[in-house]
């Protein structure tokens, strides 16, 4: 096994330790009880646990960040519908890391690297929203400010991102068809021109940082 199948493979125990034991509970004990690799091994490639959870946070919103433009490059329906699926992603796979990515958030104000990495992603999250609503504005002849309804439509599917982790009342279809509603009542859209689940294919995309999904 090459020295980075061994680093992906630790870095995905991490994310599956986080996922069941959270941040402060994870250990280099459990990340080796869930990789099968030594402790000693570890340490050979991560100098220390923080070390490991940075690098595999930076790990997991690498694939984030490609699965969104593998969705957005690979959608044929105008600016509108880029916007809409692009405001979609997150409900648009299951991976099973989400729990994880909470505990991340917690540890986010003890890490700072972790904290920037966030603020980097999500920043250029709302930039690409805020230019793609801008250019279906400009389609229909509509003045609006762009950064302002790109903070409320973000705002409203970080909402639903949360609220879909922590209670479970709903599903990713009615985010999506939530989603939906919004943005055609915006813009005049009618919603059955664009369908809940977006005609590509969501499994196998173009990622310098492969995970495969969690399973209990």
């Amino acid at each position: 096994m090459t020295s980075e199948a061994r680093k992906a493979e630790l870095i995905i125990a991490t994310l599956r330790s986080l996922r069941k034991h959270g941040y402060l509970n994870s250990t280099i004990s459990t990340i080796s009880e869930e990789s099968g690799l030594s402790r000693g091994l570890i340490s050979h490639y991560f100098d220390n646990k923080d070390d490991l959870l940075i690098y595999a946070h930076k790990y997991y919103l690498q694939n984030v960040d490609d699965f969104f433009r593998h969705v957005v490059i690979s959608t044929d329906s105008g600016h509108f519908g880029k916007l809409y699926y692009a405001v979609c992603v997150p409900f648009l796979r299951n991976m099973g890391y989400e729990q994880m990515l909470m505990h991340y958030f917690s540890a986010a104000w003890v890490l700072p690297e972790v904290l920037a990495m966030h603020r980097n992603l999500w920043g250029r999250y709302r930039t690409n929203i805020t230019r793609r609503i801008a250019s279906v504005a400009r389609e229909r002849g509509m003045e609006i400010d762009a950064r302002m309804e790109a903070i409320t439509l973000t705002q409203l599917a970080d909402g639903l991102w949360l609220g879909l982790v922590m209670e479970e009342a709903y599903t990713r279809e009615e985010c999506r068809l939530i989603l939906r509603k919004w943005l055609c009542d915006q813009f005049g859209e009618n919603p059955e021109d664009y369908p809940i689940d977006p005609p590509i294919d969501l499994e196998n995309y173009e990622t310098r940082a492969p995970l495969p999904p969690y399973r209990d």
